[in-house]
């Protein structure tokens, strides 16, 4: 029986490539992988090779100026396609100039097919043109679509403190006063130091606030340790978030995170961004942004925290989904028209306490739907 190839075009969107694979591949598969100068700099055929467990021996990449057809047709003639049973061609990929010179390429040959991914849909357009059998397959995780897209993922840890409490912390947190909310911004500071725990009687105030709140504490309220003070001063807002999501069940939990660090590996050094809560969803990658308050010393700062969402946004796919969830109010004017403008523009959601207390579900809000 005679092995089959598979041909990727090589871009940035490394998505629909890996899907395909995934899709095709068994152990006889040969891959070629179309690639440029720029590509293997960014290392998109290792990030690709490792998530699809793509053998060294199994792989070939071809090298081409992405500008010149005469080049990309010289390169791909140095194979002999008549070894292969069949030839499968994914040119969703590359420039556009390298998916017309493939496609124009391959149709010349007998033993090819060639396919185009829009999204989920596949079209399978030559030798004749129609949607593929049935749409791609759910067949990638949260992990590999984060290593598909060249991060590696540092998963963080609960505090674990239960969801029940936290679902009274959040009706407690409502209702705090002005002067409870000084404390927990004084407390915010103390998440900076290098200390495994505190003594609670540093900070006036703060034993009659756990009191109050019946904070979970072991020792009578005398310490309190570090990952309980990042508890206090936001991680519980991310917690209540994530909870929830697994109780409606909508997302694997094993593509539901929180508390993840995404590593980008370059050259010159790693880039490290802190998501709250990411999830994969029908093979669609969102991420969640957590704020208790979009109010600061420094003012507003949910421009800010846009901004970060549309910087990491190119770097995770085509489809991927960016929100911002917070307890400030669109009904008190803290969260303006103006933010909703300039979020929408950029394809973010803000969803404000009125929408958090007011939805049945996070996938109400979403909208995400279970079939």
């Amino acid at each position: 029986m005679m092995k089959n190839l598979l041909v990727t075009l090589l871009s940035d969107q490394t998505i629909p490539n890996v899907q395909f694979i995934k899709e095709k591949q068994n152990e006889e598969t040969v891959f070629l992988f179309v690639s440029t100068s720029k590509m293997e700099e960014k290392g998109v055929g290792k990030w690709i090779q490792k998530v699809c467990n793509i053998s060294a021996e199994k792989l070939i990449t071809k090298i081409v100026d992405e500008f010149s057809l005469s080049d990309i047709e010289t390169k791909l003639n140095e194979l002999n396609y008549n070894d292969y049973g069949r030839v499968f061609v994914n040119v969703t990929g590359g420039t556009k100039i390298m998916s017309i010179q493939v496609t124009d390429f391959f149709k010349a040959k007998e033993n090819a097919d060639i396919y185009y991914i829009t999204g989920k849909d596949c079209w399978h357009f030559f030798p004749e043109s129609k949607r593929y059998s049935a749409p791609l397959k759910d067949n990638i995780g949260l992990t590999e679509y984060v290593e598909s897209c060249g991060f590696e993922m540092k998963e963080g840890s609960l505090s674990g403190i239960s969801f029940e409490y936290t679902q009274k912390f959040l009706l407690s947190f409502l209702e705090i006063s002005d002067n409870e909310r000084t404390i927990l911004k004084k407390l915010r500071k103390w998440r900076q130091k290098k200390i495994k725990s505190f003594k609670i009687n540093e900070l006036g105030g703060l034993s009659d606030f756990l009191c109050k709140v019946e904070f979970p504490t072991s020792d009578d309220y005398k310490t309190i340790s570090k990952s309980e003070v990042e508890y206090l001063t936001g991680d519980w807002f991310e917690e209540y978030i994530y909870f929830c999501m697994k109780k409606e069940n909508m997302v694997s939990d094993e593509n539901l995170k929180t508390g993840i660090h995404l590593i980008k590996c370059t050259d010159k050094k790693n880039i490290e961004n802190e998501f709250d809560i990411i999830f994969l969803w029908k093979t669609k990658f969102y991420a969640i942004e957590c704020k208790t308050s979009i109010l600061s010393d420094k003012g507003n700062i949910i421009n800010e925290t846009i901004y970060k969402s549309t910087a990491l946004q190119k770097n995770l796919g085509l489809f991927s989904n960016f929100s911002i969830f917070t307890l400030s109010s669109k009904d008190k004017n803290d969260v303006k028209k103006l933010h909703f403008d300039r979020a929408e523009d950029l394809n973010i959601k803000v969803f404000c306490r009125e929408d958090i207390l007011n939805c049945q579900s996070i996938a109400e809000l979403l909208k995400l739907k279970s079939c």
